[in-house]
């Protein structure tokens, strides 16, 4: 395999291991939500359909993000155009409630939703900052050590 092709894959493989991340993430969010609904409206039951349509909506979403450099989580600050992809897509997830069905036609628990949906956007950016923050301290822990040893060996 030609360097060029691996460094292609590697790169794809990047993208989609971030896409399925977020993804998994966004329908764990957004089952949460519809559990919770479901159980305080009496229901005991959650369609599959429901659920069918909440991972797909999180994957097209997730894939329209990182197409369009969209990527919320992977910023040093949220910007215009980040805020632009969180309260789109956190828009897009309440409609989709709404026209999906999956809170009755109860066009306030949409909108809670929604603003569920932004919430759990910022959340996630100011966890993926953390996670950054920690990593970065560790590579440069990592790379004083290993500086200090080639000193040593010298």
């Amino acid at each position: 395999m030609s360097k060029k092709i691996k460094y292609l894959l590697e790169c794809y493989l990047t993208q989609k291991i971030g896409v399925e991340i977020k993804c998994c993430l966004m329908f764990f969010l957004i089952l949460c939500f519809y559990c919770i609904y479901r159980w305080v409206t009496n229901f005991t039951q959650a369609s599959i359909l429901h659920m069918l349509e909440m991972v797909l909506l999180a994957y097209l979403i997730g894939w329209i993000q990182n197409l369009l450099h969209y990527d919320f989580d992977e910023v040093d600050a949220l910007r215009l155009r980040e805020w632009v992809s969180v309260i789109l897509s956190s828009l897009v997830y309440a409609v989709a409630g709404h026209f999906g069905g999956w809170f009755e036609g109860n066009i306030a628990i949409c909108i809670w939703f929604g603003l569920y949906m932004v919430c759990a956007y910022l959340c996630s950016y100011l966890i993926y900052k953390i996670k950054r923050t920690i990593d970065a301290k560790h590579l440069n822990e990592d790379l004083q050590r290993f500086q200090n040893r080639l000193k040593d060996e010298v």
